[in-house]
């Protein structure tokens, strides 16, 4: 589908309208109803078709690659959802050097003042590994989704491990509570 093909299909459908208001005659008005719900349900079907096919493709690649693909489908999801300029934690200084259990402890206390301090803020983490998923590594109730640059690294790692990360403090679930941080770097 391309854009000259949405345009098209707008115009149409605003000429159908255009059509509708404009029609003297019942026969003629009724046949311009049928023919503008004809074109909304052709550009339904299309649009679906798109997702449909989108869909097909990202798990066809998460049967081959789960870890990239996995790792594409959260990237692409931050892009949608930044709202503010890409950052990138790894290059950035941390501003808060924590221990896993005394960053827990910020949130358990007073979540609403640890949210106000600690979001959208890098924080460089020290503890143990508790569980490696795909491209996330759990120190915890930590739940650290690593850059797709250091994703080689994950191969070394073992649960147990004690270990730096550095990363973009993204949310805290408190009914889980659990943190959760983005583009993490292990230093």
């Amino acid at each position: 589908m391309t854009i000259d093909t949405i345009f098209y299909d707008i115009n149409h459908i605003k000429k159908c309208l255009i059509s509708l208001f404009v029609s003297q005659y019942w026969q003629t008005f009724t046949e311009n109803i049928n023919q503008c719900f004809n074109t909304v349900l052709f550009m339904k079907k299309k649009i679906l078709y798109t997702l449909l096919a989108v869909v097909i493709l990202v798990a066809i690649l998460f049967a081959f690659n789960q870890e990239k693909a996995t790792q594409m489908v959260v990237d692409f999801g931050m892009a949608l959802t930044s709202s503010v300029k890409h950052r990138d934690p790894s290059t950035e200084k941390a501003k808060f050097e924590l221990t896993t259990e005394a960053f827990t402890k910020a949130f358990k206390d007073n979540a609403v003042e640890a949210n106000k301090l600690y979001i959208n803020q890098t924080v460089l983490l020290t503890g143990d590994v508790t569980n490696i998923s795909g491209v996330t590594i759990s120190l915890n109730n930590i739940a650290c989704n690593i850059d797709s640059t250091e994703v080689p690294k994950l191969k070394d790692l073992k649960i147990g491990t004690k270990i730096k990360v550095q990363g973009l403090v993204v949310g805290y679930n408190d009914l889980m509570e659990e943190i959760a941080l983005a583009q993490c770097t292990i230093k």
